[in-house]
């Protein structure tokens, strides 16, 4: 240690240079970061419901769609409003990447055996189109619902549609003065981004202030908590610099790599700076605090920089990209943070800086925390572990799209409006596959039955489909009673020729492909619980078996959310037991020894529960985002079991006898272990401000996993190591 302080003492200036170098390349790298919406990015590897979604796209172009539902403070259509959305549908039809536009006002409807243009509205066109939606029924995309009229506007757009499309559209509402609302799954997928970027912006800086709060209380002055948190900060800028010049993108789940990056990789410059302050409290030199202090933390920094790397790490068993992502840039800033630590410090520290001693009176409950060695600490914990026994069995596996979004965001409350008015907003697909033209009525038959019984069966709000439409059109040119469907392809033809054109009015175009026998149907389910899900998906199996001459596939983003929520559990076993094995390995080569290693990993085993048990009494779901916390609950949380373990052996082996070796090394390291873990869970509180709920949970959960782990570290397992011979 001694030889490292003085090389980089008297290779200053170099290393300087290089210092700065790195930083400015980190700048140029953050303007070089793109941002990932898609959802796709919780697709399981090898799932049924992804193979199915990718066919459906190729025959039906896209399988996505956006709902706009435009409010008005009229009860009744009239020229004014019918006008304002023949305004809107045909702006739509004008912009680049959509396919197609199913609205109230097309350029023309079918009237009986003609079709009318939707230009020049009076009121005898007010009529036709009144009579021509309350034929509609369940298809109509005008609603009534307190007093107030709303227009549905369903865009299916192209594989090309971006965020700049979606910002036009929008201008255009904004500017014409329309009360609108917005949902589906692209919807939700682009306003992502503009999410992403106010949680770049915002939350990593508001976590580092927050931390530096906290250090602040325990270190005793600004300068030295400025040079605590100082490598947590330029870890974070050279692992976001990294992602920008490596050319991957960021998404919402790997935004959270720099927060963690901060907020864990702060741990190893408090350490290093508070033994530091301890060391030239007891009247060494500047130089000499700086070698006695790597020497005594060094190696468990070292350590604790690799568990932490490991409990990301542990996340690549997930059978997801999006995992993938968050567990390499998320170690790669540890990692940074662990080198910024040894690398930065040194390099300022032992220059003419000098730090002021810690003021010793302002220690963060430690001497309460002290109280309760011995029998109160076994009592708590065994008490924690009764309470998590009645949570566990309650875990659940929930996890949808409108669970991501806050309540206060627009896409969420605009997901609920639209679900209210008109029965569905995010739907899930069934395609069909005939042997024949999918628009024969023996097929249609079977297909319609099964949409009535989806919604008899209380599993479905409603359904749409293209034999939907051919049997209400059927309906008014024959003037039958209640909806049937064509009996001959004739009729079908002839509704082809007579009511659709191709760049006019034709419903059907995003639920028939006839050249390849293919036809969709689209299910607004009565909610995305899991449950829900399973039913309909039963059903549709037990179908299949009974369907003559069909083959229908169950899809949608739904259910490629749910297929990853029901390996969640195993995963997160694999992951658990992975993560346990290496951070005890790694303890066992670092302590040498095997009874130490065991009790050192106890504490953080106990939180484990204690977590898991909080996740069934909160209700907050085990899913793609909670199950990171348990492999950082792992790697951070014995970090503090490291230091304190290292220390009480570094006094063991300076001759103080047990109990006073576990004295001096809780006088030494409660500090900055409270500090620490008070500090991360209140640096992960700057995700309160993130518009998403995914967010609020990973914060929640950090409080009771830091809380936990720092109870147990300073109390259970002084405990334990004070009965060691």
């Amino acid at each position: 240690m001694k030889n490292y302080v003085e090389f980089v003492k008297d290779h200053r200036k170099l290393l300087f240079i290089i210092f700065i170098t790195i930083n400015i390349l980190a700048i140029v790298g953050l303007f070089r970061i793109q941002i990932n919406p898609e959802f796709n990015i919780f697709m399981p590897e090898g799932s049924i419901y992804k193979e199915t979604l990718d066919k459906m796209s190729r025959y039906f172009s896209t399988s996505d769609q956006i709902s706009f539902l435009i409010e008005t403070q009229n009860y009744e259509l009239n020229p004014q409003n019918i006008s304002e959305f023949r305004s809107f549908q045909a702006f739509l039809e004008k912009q680049n990447n959509i396919n197609y536009i199913n609205g109230p006002t097309p350029r023309e409807i079918p009237v009986g055996r003609q079709k009318i243009e939707l230009n020049n509205i009076n009121e005898e066109k007010v009529v036709h189109l009144k009579n021509y939606y309350n034929n509609m029924g369940k298809l109509s995309t005008i609603y009534k619902n307190n007093n107030k009229l709303y227009a549905s506007f369903t865009i299916f757009p192209e594989s090309n549609f971006s965020n700049e499309n979606l910002n036009n559209i929008e201008n255009y509402l904004e500017d014409n003065n329309m009360n609108y609302y917005a949902s589906g799954n692209l919807y939700m997928q682009q306003k992502i981004i503009d999410y992403i970027l106010l949680i770049l912006l915002f939350i990593p800086p508001t976590a580092l202030i927050l931390i530096l709060l906290v250090f602040k209380t325990q270190m005793g002055s600004l300068k030295a908590t400025l040079f605590s948190i100082l490598p947590a900060g330029i870890a974070a800028l050279w692992a976001l610099g990294a992602v920008g010049w490596s050319g991957n993108q960021v998404s919402i789940i790997t935004v959270l790599a720099p927060i963690f990056t901060i907020v864990i990789g702060s741990a190893d410059g408090l350490h290093f700076v508070s033994h530091l302050q301890e060391s030239q409290d007891e009247g060494k030199s500047r130089i000499e605090s700086i070698i006695n202090t790597l020497k005594m933390i060094g190696i468990p920094m070292i350590i604790t920089t690799i568990t932490s790397m490991i409990g990301f790490l542990s996340l690549l068993v997930m059978n997801t990209e999006a995992i993938y992502d968050l567990a390499i840039f998320a170690s790669l800033g540890v990692f940074l943070a662990g080198i910024a630590t040894w690398f930065v410090l040194p390099l300022f520290l032992s220059g003419n800086i000098n730090l002021p001693y810690y003021n010793k009176g302002k220690k963060l409950f430690t001497s309460h925390i002290k109280n309760l060695w011995g029998k109160p600490s076994i009592i708590i914990l065994i008490g924690l572990l009764l309470i998590a026994s009645f949570g566990i069995p309650k875990i659940n596996t929930e996890f949808n799209m409108p669970m991501v979004y806050r309540d206060f965001t627009s896409v969420h409350k605009s997901f609920e409006k639209i679900k209210e008015i008109t029965g569905g907003s995010l739907p899930l697909y069934l395609l069909v596959k005939s042997e024949e033209n999918p628009l024969k009525p023996e097929n249609a038959e079977q297909i319609i039955s099964m949409q009535n019984e989806l919604i008899e069966k209380d599993l479905a709000a409603k359904t749409m489909s293209a034999f939907d439409i051919y049997s209400i059109i059927y309906s008014n040119f024959s003037n039958t009673q209640g909806n049937q469907y064509p009996t001959s392809l004739n009729q079908i033809n002839m509704i082809n020729q007579m009511a659709f054109s191709e760049k006019g009015f034709n419903p059907t175009k995003q639920f028939i492909n006839i050249a390849e026998n293919y036809s969709r149907v689209m299910i607004f389910p009565n909610n995305l619980d899991n449950s829900t899900l399973e039913k309909i998906a039963t059903y549709i199996n037990d179908k299949n078996n009974s369907l003559d001459k069909l083959e229908i596939k169950l899809t949608g983003i739904q259910y490629l959310m749910h297929d990853l929520n029901q390996n969640m559990l195993s995963n997160q076993k694999n992951t658990l037991f992975l993560a346990f094995a290496i951070v005890f390995l790694l303890l066992f080569v670092s302590l040498k020894k095997f009874l130490p290693a065991i009790i050192s990993i106890l504490p953080i085993g106990f939180t484990v529960l204690i977590l898991f048990g909080f996740l069934g009494l909160s209700t907050i779901s085990l899913n793609l985002f909670t199950a990171t916390i348990f492999s950082i609950t792992i790697g951070v949380g014995i970090d503090y079991a490291v230091h304190f373990t290292s220390v009480w052996m570094n006094f063991k082996k300076q001759g103080y006898e047990n109990i006073k070796a576990v004295n001096k090394a809780y006088d030494y390291t409660a500090r900055p272990i409270m500090a620490n873990a008070f500090g991360l869970a209140i640096g992960l509180s700057a995700l309160l401000m993130s518009p998403l709920r995914i967010h609020l949970y990973v914060s929640t959960l950090m409080w009771v996993s830091m809380i936990s782990g720092v109870f147990l570290s300073l109390s259970f397992l002084p405990t334990l190591l004070k009965k060691l011979k």
